[in-house]
């Protein structure tokens, strides 16, 4: 699984923390793990973005083609931001694992 980051409105120590805090094993490691059984050649983008006229972060974390899953949160520091979008989408990757998993063909 390949990762790219995108930032809008972020200082460089900002853009650092981000890069580093979410590439920890801890963090990503759990999603690349569901994300290789699934699709190992999808890659996954990390858009973060700090607002202007708010003290607030927005992190959206979209996993490309063929699966094609996106989720957003915000939040009033950039640490709470990527816990809860990381939450988010390892929750959405746990029911797209189920339904695989248990999907047996020949069902209607």
């Amino acid at each position: 699984m390949q990762t790219n980051f995108s930032f809008k409105n972020c200082a460089e120590r900002e853009k650092g923390f981000a890069r580093t805090y979410f590439s920890n094993d801890a963090k990503l490691g759990k999603i690349q793990a569901i994300v290789n059984r699934l699709n190992p050649d999808v890659a996954l983008e990390v858009r973060a973005e700090k607002f202007v006229k708010k003290s607030a972060y927005k992190i959206s974390l979209i996993l490309g083609k063929p699966m094609n899953l996106f989720v957003s949160e915000d939040d009033h520091t950039l640490q709470e931001a990527i816990d809860l979008a990381k939450d988010k989408l390892l929750e959405r990757l746990r029911k797209v694992w189920a339904k695989r998993k248990y999907d047996i063909g020949g069902r209607n």
